[in-house]
């Protein structure tokens, strides 16, 4: 899972920096979703990510993430990445805020009305 950039196009041979977001997202968000309780929505917050080695093509990495705390409704939890030969390949946190789902889908309406206007503007 390499980066090819529109503009800049290949980087580096190796696991890179945004699929380790990425999977730091994805993994923090599993770990929520049992405690959703009926009505209830996550959504993220922020994603700290410390890239620390390499990982080639075809190695496999695993990401474990961690419930770290709650702070009000927002939940943190930390990650770490580690590679089929144990070298820790990242590490960082996650949030998310717990919502009710009909505020945040509410919020979405209001941005898509907003973004609808701003498009009629320039017609």
């Amino acid at each position: 899972m390499t980066v090819q950039f529109a503009e800049l196009g290949a980087v580096h041979p190796v696991y890179a920096t945004y699929w380790l977001a990425r999977h730091f997202e994805e993994a923090g968000r599993k770990i929520i979703l049992p405690f959703l309780e009926d009505g209830e929505g996550g959504i993220g917050t922020d994603v700290q990510v410390t890239h620390t080695a390499s990982a080639l093509p075809g190695m496999t990495v695993t990401v474990t993430a961690t419930f770290e705390r709650m702070e009000g409704r927002r939940i943190v939890c930390t990650l770490r990445a580690v590679s089929e030969l144990g070298d820790e390949i990242g590490h960082g946190t996650t949030g998310q805020m717990v919502l009710p789902q009909a505020k945040i889908d509410a919020n979405f309406e209001r941005l898509r009305g907003r973004w609808r206007e701003r498009q009629g503007e320039g017609a």
